[in-house]
């Protein structure tokens, strides 16, 4: 989104290729995430990624590779995400089993309970991104789409980015206090992912806002400031979660990590 723009004068030269390079950075950095996100997984017998985040990121990477993107580069790199989201989806059905252990009946229905998520997710992105291209929502002098003058697709991309991202971070640190354990995550997905968003989300509208201001006020209004702090907060409590639980942690033979309270009650069973 913005490969068409066009700014004003008063916008520096530099502008647009500082921005795609934010972008550029922010992309690779959270393609190595999901790489790593299934590396971890396959690793530790788990997945990563919250369930309904996942949904959320795959919905997303779905229609805007197939509807909202105009450009092929735009197209091609929401479709890398989106193959590599398969990664992920397989690795909650076939791991997803251990750590929904304690409720059987999600544990036997996981790849119907995500394909449902992903339906939901999948309707309230389409319907969004359709009711804003359609009533040419954000249109404004400098931005445009196939070819006219009309709905920013910047502010939709930045919207449906700062609310999945928002949930991602806050769902990813609940995830990790709840299993007492780090299986399908490290500290190179935590890295990746954090600094893929800082650069190439949070920094890149940061960018645009300060000198392409009148294009992108939503940038600090109060609900983006919320939803940018609500993510940043739970990216930064969780390296210091990550590292209480990595020190209680147990590994088991198979490569699967255990919960100390687990393994302690395991223990206190047999003796």
């Amino acid at each position: 989104m913005g490969s068409n723009d066009a700014p004003p004068p008063h916008v520096p030269v530099y502008y647009l290729p500082v921005s795609n390079g934010l972008l550029q950075a922010g992309g690779v950095l959270w393609t190595i995430a999901y790489i790593l996100f299934v590396r971890s997984s396959f690793r530790t017998r788990s997945y990563g990624m919250p369930i309904l985040a996942l949904a959320f990121n795959f919905a997303w990477e779905i229609v805007f590779a197939l509807y909202v993107a105009e450009s092929p580069l735009e197209r091609s790199i929401f479709t890398i995400w989106m193959i590599l989201d398969l990664g992920l989806v397989y690795c909650v059905v076939v791991y997803g089993q251990h750590e929904w252990a304690h409720s059987p009946a999600i544990a036997r229905n996981l790849g119907k309970i995500f394909t449902l998520l992903t339906a939901g997710a999948l309707a309230g992105h389409w319907t969004f991104a359709k009711w804003w291209i359609d009533n040419d929502i954000g249109k404004r002098e400098g931005k445009f789409y196939m070819g006219r003058m009309g709905p920013d697709t910047t502010e939709l991309g930045y919207w449906t980015v700062a609310f999945c991202q928002s949930y991602l971070s806050a769902a990813s640190l609940a995830q990790l206090v709840v299993r007492g354990h780090s299986g399908g995550v490290g500290w190179g997905i935590w890295a990746t992912r954090t600094l893929g968003s800082l650069l190439g989300f949070v920094v890149n509208y940061a960018w645009c806002w300060y000198y392409w201001r009148e294009a992108h006020e939503y940038f600090m209004s109060p609900f983006s400031v919320f939803l940018i702090g609500v993510g940043l907060m739970a990216d930064l409590l969780y390296p210091f979660v990550l590292l209480r639980i990595r020190k209680t942690e147990t590994v088991s033979s198979d490569g699967r990590r255990i919960r100390g309270d687990d393994l302690v009650e395991a223990k206190r069973k047999r003796g």
